[in-house]
């Protein structure tokens, strides 16, 4: 986790520097070597880095990955995932549907490597299954919810001979599911959706699957935040914590491989804490906006933004 500026170098153990128009504290070794630092990151609703879901303000990936500029964990994509089934599998894995020959589901597993706020190593292990056909019916529902003339929920022996000439069926489980208006507006913009995701499934899933693997991650254990300012432009502080290691790329990857192996990952003479996640529906908050972002802060490039405070 090298510091690139040159002031901050210069400066006293545990002393706070200025950078451009940021503080960061800087706790330093008595060798001069930098340990720690801390600082307050500002997250903006208009960059994406925040949204609003059932009345909580929650930090997207790319807000993650504005905070992972200074805690500097590392995500890392193994090669292979093994499915429930116990089949070993590509990563990502995407699931093509035979009729129209489009990404129907996506495997995807990612695993943040990094030290919490205290200097212990955590690893985290997160596996998604990204379903974008239940969550184009979750989509549907939530607007039927809205607007009851776009459809309902029913099991389908109770669907009249027009509604099945109007409209279309999709089954959640045996004959109870949800009956929508394929001519109303709100299924065409359901549709639109449906098609993106189906076109960038698998970058989104990934972009998803990091996200959950930071979000468990103590360095960045931040999922809802109080922000201030009006809808559209709200704006939150939350302060990071970063520590150095000297992991190499290697070093890193052998983590993450004895970590997927479930083997014991020792750092500084302790055993290394590994929390693993798996995710098997899309759940509500993946509806947070996204960009193309997806690549988070490795170790090694560190940026900083916010005001500074001591450790």
């Amino acid at each position: 986790m090298a510091l690139p500026n040159s002031e901050v170098t210069k400066t006293q153990p545990n002393k706070v520097v200025q950078l451009g128009d940021s503080e960061v504290f800087v706790k330093k070794t008595p060798f001069g070597e930098i340990q720690a630092v801390k600082a307050n990151v500002r997250l903006e609703e208009r960059k994406s880095q925040l949204y609003v879901v059932q009345g909580k303000c929650r930090v997207t990936a790319d807000g993650y990955n504005e905070l992972n500029k200074i805690a500097g964990v590392s995500v890392i994509t193994p090669s292979t995932l093994q499915l429930p089934d116990g089949n070993v599998v590509s990563n990502p894995y995407p699931i093509i549907d035979r009729a129209s020959g489009s990404i129907s589901k996506v495997w995807v597993k990612k695993i943040a490597v990094g030290l919490t706020p205290i200097g212990n190593l955590v690893i985290t292990s997160s596996t998604l299954l990204y379903d974008i056909g239940m969550y184009f019916i979750q989509d549907l529902y939530k607007k039927i919810q809205r607007d009851k003339m776009m459809g309902r929920a029913c099991m389908r022996p109770m669907l009249s001979e027009k509604d099945l000439q109007t409209g279309m069926f999709f089954s959640l489980e045996n004959e109870l599911g949800i009956w929508v208006d394929v001519g109303h507006p709100e299924f065409l913009k359901a549709m639109d959706t449906y098609i993106q995701n189906k076109l960038f499934a698998e970058r989104k899933a990934q972009t998803i699957c990091e996200r959950n693997a930071l979000r468990k991650h103590p360095a960045l254990a931040t999922v809802t935040v109080i922000p201030q300012g009006a809808d559209g432009n709200r704006i939150a502080v939350v302060p990071v914590v970063g520590y150095t290691h000297k992991f190499s790329k290697e070093e890193l990857g052998s983590i993450a491989e004895q970590a997927v192996k479930g083997e014991t990952v020792n750092y500084n003479g302790q055993e290394a804490e590994i929390i693993e996640t798996t995710a098997t529906v899309v759940e509500d908050d993946e509806n947070e906006p996204t960009t193309e972002a997806g690549t988070f802060a490795p170790q090694g490039q560190m940026n900083f933004g916010g005001d500074g405070e001591v450790l």
